[in-house]
């Protein structure tokens, strides 16, 4: 029984390890390294919106990270990109609102308004990317949802590099730990269903 009990153990562990390593080859760490000192634009991928429309404290988060690369002349233009995913509220108008609030002119944000998805807010955008002319892209969201991004902006073909914003007040390091957590299974069960 005890035998039985370390081989099942062994191969439990192995099975994980096997796994992990799967997971590391197919989304690889994101690209954070900067090669420039300035891109064409940022690419916000959306997240929740309020029920009152406003963005919810992870989405300002992002927002805010895009609005100080903006006003730091890293970037040039600003694509917000998110649909109305979690209630009758678009992601895009409701960070474009929030950018103007933060000091950016209307006429550097763009809005990427049919996205529901993290993979479609980098196949969108680019597109909107390769319209406008723009070489090159930061793409900004939350530290836990960076390999995610990373992953969907290589597929999308684009120059870019990754840009996380702030933690937000309120979300304890336990929660974003479990952010990261969820994110990755998530992003692994998709592999496994043919989403890769």
């Amino acid at each position: 029984m005890k035998n039985r009990a370390y081989r099942l153990l062994w191969i439990t562990l192995g099975f994980a390890a096997a796994n992990l390593a799967l997971f590391g080859l197919m989304f690889r760490k994101p690209k954070k390294r900067w090669e420039q000192d300035a891109y064409d634009c940022a690419v916000v991928c959306g997240c929740q919106v309020g029920a009152d429309g406003t963005p919810s404290k992870r989405l300002a988060a992002r927002v805010e990270k895009a609005v100080e690369l903006w006003k730091d002349k890293k970037v040039k233009y600003l694509i917000m990109s998110g649909a109305a995913v979690y209630n009758a509220f678009a992601e895009a108008p409701a960070m474009k609102r929030y950018a103007v609030e933060l000091g950016v002119p209307e006429e550097y944000i763009l809005e990427e308004k049919q996205a529901v998805s993290t993979y479609h807010n980098l196949l969108y955008a680019s597109q909107m990317m390769e319209h406008c002319g723009f070489k090159d892209c930061v793409v900004v969201t939350n530290g836990w949802h960076l390999r995610k991004a990373d992953h969907y902006a290589r597929k999308a073909g684009v120059k870019y590099v990754m840009a996380a914003s702030k933690r937000p007040e309120g979300d304890s390091l336990l929660t974003t730990i479990g952010l990261y957590l969820k994110t990755n299974i998530h992003m692994y069960v998709n592999m496994w269903k043919g989403y890769y």
